[in-house]
């Protein structure tokens, strides 16, 4: 078993990288993530239309929404949103790709495993997740169409939307409306890395064990 040892301590040592990355479920459809989640905790449907820029934090005590220049960049994420027609956008920006800018918000409490929220105009090609130590992580939502849900199994502490026109051809303009957070009721399936963690953990016993007894022979 010499030949497989290495390569397995390699992959038990990259298993608990890779357990990193929070689980996520993605619905793309409102009656599904409804259904699959619990009672709704909190829940904004932006109404009213004042036309004008507003503080992200005037809506629901739970969510700071705002806006950033950068969509990869959350220090360049502010607190305040444009809000009328009873939606938020961004507030845009010379220094955003085509004067728009992004979306995002920061969640004010710490246990939020399940969120959701209606959109209009063009795509949300992806989400970053954004943890309290500024991690990153990317999920792809390109298969939506208005709606996005999203199950984690870790909460959730802030997220960037990164929109783009149908034809990618740059940052469109996105309206938010019907924001929510739920009480997730799914069982989240655990990321790969915690999946490989006892397999590599295993194996890598096997091949140690292997090694004991060709030394004792």
């Amino acid at each position: 078993m010499q030949f497989i040892s290495k390569p397995l301590i390699a992959l038990a040592l990259l298993a608990p990288l890779l357990s990193a990355q929070a689980g996520i479920v993605l619905y793309t459809d409102e009656s599904a993530y409804l259904a699959a989640v619990g009672a709704t905790r909190a829940y904004t449907d932006f109404a009213g239309n004042p036309s004008a820029s507003v503080g992200g934090a005037s809506f629901m005590p739970e969510t700071t929404f705002g806006s950033c220049t950068d969509a990869s960049v959350p220090a360049s994420c502010g607190t305040l949103v444009f809000h009328a027609n009873g939606s938020i956008t961004d507030l845009g920006g010379s220094s955003a790709p085509n004067g728009v800018a992004s979306l995002a918000w920061r969640l004010n409490l710490g246990d939020v495993f399940a969120l959701g929220f209606n959109y209009l105009s063009g795509d949300v090609d992806s989400i970053t997740l954004v943890d309290a130590a500024l991690v990153q992580q990317s999920i792809d939502t390109s298969t939506a169409n208005g709606f996005i849900g999203l199950v984690s199994d870790t909460a959730f502490y802030g997220a960037i939307l990164v929109s783009e026109f149908p034809n990618r051809i740059g940052n469109d303009r996105i309206n938010m409306d019907d924001f929510r957070i739920n009480a997730a009721m799914l069982a989240v399936p655990e990321p790969a890395g915690l999946l490989l963690t006892p397999l590599a953990l295993g194996l890598a016993g096997l091949a140690r064990r292997g090694q004991t007894r060709r030394s004792g022979a």
